[in-house]
């Protein structure tokens, strides 16, 4: 039996069994941290093997989107729960000086397209900025931004570029792809695949970055999550990067020292996914998965978050993502690349129940 199909049939039979001014108004007040007892871990789905390959899955009892919004106290809640049990530190302000130092300039990097259907964004935005604050950030050493403004905008952000409060603007200062190249760097990098011109935020205005993306299908490379956010929403010329299911481009564009050694951690908002038609989504192939996924392994959040798309589809009575054109290879190609871990037994899937 080769290699290829035994992985295959392991994919399908895991599947069977998946369970599956400024931008931000600090005026309003967050509800305290959850106590202790308001946190409850699921032995029955966390492996003790890796701790680096750390995936932390936590989902709210309840539903997260109320009307057309994303709770925000609910949100902080289970962004704090992650951040404790990513880092295993008691308390959230811990667990974010374990990660960030007070005097670094932060950047958060979401997925802005299609956020105005997949909710969530802004108010996970809204908890980290909260949070990094917190640990003496300085407001203006934090900006939120994407690839393109009118992305941005559409997640709920309004555009700061002041010297005062957080800020959030894009590569492309709003004029869209032809202008990705004036936001870009002048130097060029070496992916292994061609020369990239990376964004002058990415380059020049942040010391770390937190990837925020989205837990979506994607009809080329298969899911975009974590991985494609960073390699196909941080170079000037994405589009040339597509052919063979992304691969292996995604991988080796994240292979870049300045992209690689920058992303301190991995959020995934899965408060809602979409298991068909990505990347831009149509409402009835969204479902409320009630989720938010960190790690600081970004191949790792990736295979697990492609593996909860997959049930999602095995449960529409979908062909499964290995039965498509377009296979979503790049994460096992992104293993390789010494990334992460793609192999789920290696991988630490810790469930978090808030």
């Amino acid at each position: 039996m080769s290699k290829d199909k035994t992985r295959r049939e392991f994919i399908r039979e895991t599947c069977t069994n998946t369970l599956l001014g400024g931008i931000f108004l600090s005026q309003i007040p967050l509800p305290p941290d959850p106590l202790p007892d308001d946190i409850e871990t699921d032995p029955g789905l966390t492996n003790i093997l890796n701790p680096q390959s750390l995936v932390v899955d936590v989902k709210s009892r309840n539903d997260i989107i109320q009307g057309v919004t994303a709770n925000i106290s609910l949100v902080k809640q289970m962004v704090n729960s992650g951040i404790t049990s990513l880092t295993g530190k008691s308390h959230p302000k811990d667990a974010w000086k374990a990660l960030f130092h007070e005097d670094e300039r932060i950047g958060i990097k979401i997925n802005g397209l299609g956020a105005h259907i997949l909710a969530g964004n802004y108010q996970i935005c809204w908890a980290i900025v909260d949070a990094l604050k917190d640990i003496g950030v300085k407001e203006n050493n934090i900006i939120v931004w994407d690839q393109y403004q009118h992305h941005l905008q559409s997640s709920g952000f309004r555009l700061n570029m002041s010297f005062k409060g957080v800020r959030a603007f894009a590569t492309d200062r709003g004029g869209g792809q032809k202008a990705l190249d004036s936001g870009s760097s002048h130097k060029e990098y070496d992916s292994g695949y061609g020369a990239v011109r990376i964004s002058r935020i990415w380059t020049e205005e942040v010391d770390s970055v937190i990837n925020l993306g989205l837990l979506k299908d994607h009809s080329i490379a298969g899911v975009t999550i974590a991985l494609k956010n960073i390699s196909h929403g941080v170079v000037s010329h994405p589009e040339i990067f597509h052919d063979d299911s992304c691969d292996p481009f995604i991988a080796a564009i994240n292979s870049i020292p300045i992209i690689k050694d920058k992303i301190k951690l991995h959020i995934c908002n899965g408060i809602l996914g979409l298991y068909e038609g990505g990347p831009m989504p149509k409402k009835r192939h969204v479902w409320s998965n009630n989720g938010i996924i960190l790690s600081k392994d970004p191949v790792a959040l990736d295979t697990i978050g492609m593996h909860i798309i997959e049930g999602k589809r095995k449960e529409r009575e979908l062909p499964s993502l290995f039965n498509r054109p377009n296979l979503p290879k790049h994460i096992e190609t992104a293993g390789r690349y010494g990334l992460g871990v793609s192999d789920l037994n290696l991988i630490n899937h810790k469930t978090v129940l808030v």
